[in-house]
């Protein structure tokens, strides 16, 4: 069947308009009942003129369900809180909820692209099923929370791309397509490509374009009528993002082209191979350009190719073979399915799991209680929506820094403070219920105190529950705002036992480092920001470097975007004694900052809670912090030293007598390092994790209205 506008009797013509039109009806909700169940796909956009990666997968194999008597129905984003009736769930982007599923359907998620995003996901298990666009993606996800996974590809509608029947030479001046979709950016090896060959880039102009490339921009084509400039083009250049590169995932670019006659040019041969089509690769602007001149030298080798692709395509990756594999992979997860995945949401804002692991820590017990955690991008946004929701759930909010932070002024914090405060109260008022972890006060560096003072109290007003890290936390917030004891839940911070690598050595350490091992070394890590005090530790050091030469200073973390910070990186790489690393420091590379340490220093100004001690006790480092919030808790530790954290004399003080007692002396400094340890280990996150879960589960299922309090620890 030939998709082509010319050269096409009115019978054929209308074949392929009567597939377009099919396509529009279910996009218009009109194929969502048929003889079979009925299929929900969430999607972030049904507008098939910009039709996204996600939207192609849904439209292909949901067309291709509904010729199997499938009822199928695409819900765009701004509608999924109200969800709708269905047996079968599927979400094909990661920032779905799977919450808003109906109950009883069959929740899937399908990783047809970009599997890295979805491996970074916590609430994986939640899913009855994950289907993978990849065996690589498949293995990824694997070493994950997820349950069962299948591998489901992408694919072509043979019936819309199909190349122009008695096609003659193709159409030179097109000779080469490249789609790509609004608001996607053309891949650099395109844009870098010589232009000495024929080629037509369908694409939005962008800045740095190539003046060379501007002149060969020709507007997006809509998905629908992409086989019109396929079926024209003897080549296809298709750029997988690196994500795809890595995960072998395959675009349904890929296969279209094929089913129109247009042979594929690649950067990444890996998912092509993985699906049995070996087509013509490049991973240089360079590569590209000489292949794209050697092929289109010899028209009978691209027709040879491109002939033996598409009858693969056609017998193995059509998206009817694929809904057929669908029905097959879904009947046997559900017959083998004996334990059906945690039914409960615990939704958390803001995400911060990838700075910091305490909120991974924190919920990995709960699917111990039937439940499962779910991050929220925009709060306001979900409180909204979940008001009108059947089941409004719970909102576990933690640091506040992104409700209020980045407001430009005054003016606009107070609107952004009015927004959070209505859609809270809908929220509440639908049987919303809300927990409160209380890391700070305030944010350590508020722009606007007075709003975010209000902001502090209208959680710890509207709270069921206000979940402490320690006692101490509790009765220092009660110092500034008013607190109900009585939803005062105290869940202690855990240590970081058995969360980051730690096999290197305490001499390989310092020799990755270049320090030797009579070197005296303290470390500061974490994120560099003005309240954690680095420019006063520099002082100190340097007065205290003058007089012992042995000593060495560690810095590193993730640096603020400040004039000071930049300061503050200038001087640790002007001084010969200090070792730096402004960025963040992966996990593995902990045990080697932490490692090739003596001593770890929290000069911080204020704190209230701070991972970063209990991240150094994990490391069996003593410490020396500021005499104030949860720290003070732990001041009788043997390996523990505080100062006055106004005075820089007593951190100078401090430092100087820590060093001689812990670090100089070996016997000492070896049972500061077994108590330390010992500290971590009393505090292991599995016990953190469960008091949380027992905590949590009767607001989860709504048995009990007056929060409990979890088992109490006490620290050490």
């Amino acid at each position: 069947m030939s998709t082509n506008s010319s050269g096409h009797d009115g019978d054929e013509l209308s074949a392929v308009d009567r597939r377009r039109a099919a396509y529009r009806q279910l996009i218009d909700g009109e194929l969502a009942t048929g003889d079979g169940e009925r299929v929900l796909f969430f999607v972030h956009s049904v507008d098939l003129r910009h039709a996204s990666p996600d939207l192609i997968a849904a439209a292909g194999l949901g067309l291709a369900l509904v010729d199997r008597g499938y009822g199928v129905r695409l819900v765009p984003r701004h509608r999924w809180h109200l969800g709708g009736a269905a047996d079968i769930w599927i979400a094909t982007t990661p920032d779905a909820d799977p919450s808003q599923a109906p109950a009883g359907a069959w929740r899937m998620a399908w990783a047809h692209s970009d599997v890295e995003a979805w491996a970074e996901l916590d609430h994986l298990m939640a899913y009855d099923q994950i289907l993978v666009g990849s065996e690589i993606g498949r293995s990824l996800l694997g070493t994950t929370s997820a349950g069962r996974l299948d591998v489901l590809r992408n694919a072509a509608d043979t019936e819309l791309f199909a190349p122009r029947e008695g096609d003659g030479p193709r159409d030179g001046v097109a000779s080469l397509g490249v789609y790509v979709e609004r608001g996607r950016a053309i891949g650099p090896l395109v844009n870098d490509v010589k232009f000495t060959v024929p080629l037509t880039v369908y694409a939005e102009p962008l800045r740095n374009m190539r003046s060379s490339l501007l002149g060969r921009l020709e507007e997006p084509i809509a998905w629908l009528r992409a086989p019109e400039v396929m079926t024209r083009s003897e080549l296809t250049v298709i750029e997988l993002p690196t994500t795809a590169v890595g995960d072998a995932t395959m675009p349904a670019h890929f296969f279209e082209s094929i089913a129109c006659g247009s042979l594929p040019i690649i950067n990444a041969r890996l998912g092509a191979i993985e699906c049995g089509l070996e087509v013509p690769s490049y991973t240089t602007s360079e590569q590209l350009g000489e292949l794209i001149t050697s092929l289109r030298a010899e028209p009978e080798r691209i027709h040879s190719l491109v002939e033996g692709l598409r009858e693969r395509v056609v017998r193995e990756h059509t998206w009817d073979l694929r809904a057929r594999t669908f029905e097959d992979i879904v009947g046997t997860a559900r017959r083998e399915q004996t334990t059906p995945p945690p039914q409960r949401a615990l939704h958390y804002f803001p995400d911060y799991n990838r700075a910091n692991p305490y909120q991974g820590m924190l919920f990995a017990e709960l699917g111990a209680v039937d439940a499962y955690p779910k991050a929220v991008a925009d709060v306001i946004e979900h409180l909204e929506n979940r008001a009108v929701a059947s089941v409004p759930g719970i909102l576990n909010i933690h640091w506040t820094t992104p409700i209020l932070q980045y407001a430009t002024g005054p003016f606009r914090a107070a609107i952004e403070l009015d927004r959070f405060s209505a859609a809270l109260h809908k929220f509440r008022t639908a049987g919303g219920r809300l927990v409160w972890t209380l890391h700070n006060v305030l944010p350590h560096e508020a722009r606007h105190v007075w709003a975010e003072t209000q902001l502090a109290q209208l959680l710890a007003d509207r709270a069921d529950a206000i979940h402490a890290l320690s006692e101490i936390t509790a009765r220092q917030a009660s110092e500034v705002l008013r607190l109900d004891p009585r939803r005062v839940v105290v869940i202690e911070h855990s240590s970081y036992v058995g969360q980051y690598p730690d096999w290197v050595s305490r001499d390989a350490a310092r020799a990755q480092l270049g320090l030797s091992a009579t070197d005296k070394v303290l470390v500061a890590l974490g994120g560099i920001r003005p309240y954690k005090g680095l420019g006063r530790l520099l002082d100190v050091f340097h007065e205290l470097a003058e007089e012992d030469p042995s000593l060495h200073l560690l810095v590193a973390g993730k640096p603020a975007a400040t004039q000071e910070t930049a300061g503050l990186q200038r001087r640790c790489e002007q001084s010969p004694r200090v070792l730096s690393e402004f960025s963040h420091v992966p996990d593995d590379q902990l045990q080697v900052w932490f490692g090739a340490a003596d001593l770890a220093v929290l000069p911080y100004s204020r704190i209230l809670n701070s991972g970063v001690f209990w991240l150094a006790q994990t490391f069996g480092l003593p410490i020396v912090g500021p005499r104030t919030g949860a720290l003070l808790d732990l001041a009788d530790e043997p390996h523990v030293r505080l100062f006055n954290p106004r005075d820089d004399r007593s951190l100078k003080e401090t430092l100087r007598s820590t060093i001689i007692e812990l670090v100089d002396d070996p016997q000492n400094a070896r049972a500061a390092h077994a108590s330390s340890l010992s500290a971590a280990r009393s505090r292991p996150p599995q016990r953190m994790a469960a008091d949380f879960a027992t905590f949590i589960e009767p607001m989860l299922t709504g048995q009990d209205r007056a929060p409990r309090r979890a088992p109490r620890r006490a620290a050490g």
